[in-house]
């Protein structure tokens, strides 16, 4: 091997390791750069994974209210209708007896 060959093949060999170490270099900034990316979007999904909890928190919250407050209206309007199908039921008793009573008066006074 000629002096000459020695010097092409030390420089095609530096070049060769100049282009690994260049590609590796790459590759090892395009990972770390993914993996803060990575961490940055886990960050952004753990908040609105949390955002989204309170947020049902509060719905469910605001369910419950309601439906305490929809039993209560339901409670009363029950209330109300037991009271007025009473009275109605009291009214029905009593245009019967003035009915009797009144069919009694009429046969007394013939």
């Amino acid at each position: 091997m000629s002096q000459f060959d020695l010097i092409i093949f030390t420089s095609i060999v530096l070049f060769v390791t100049f282009c690994s170490g260049w590609l590796a270099h790459l590759l090892i900034a395009k990972l770390g750069h993914k993996s803060e990316r990575t961490q940055t979007g886990e960050k952004a999904m753990a908040e609105a994974f949390h955002k989204s909890e309170t947020e049902h928190a509060n719905i469910v919250d605001k369910l419950k209210e309601r439906d305490a407050e929809l039993t209560n209206k339901l409670a009363q309007a029950q209330a109300e209708l037991s009271a007025t199908m009473d009275g109605l039921h009291n009214a029905r008793i009593e245009i019967e007896s003035l009915r009797e009573s009144s069919k009694k008066t009429q046969k007394n006074n013939k």
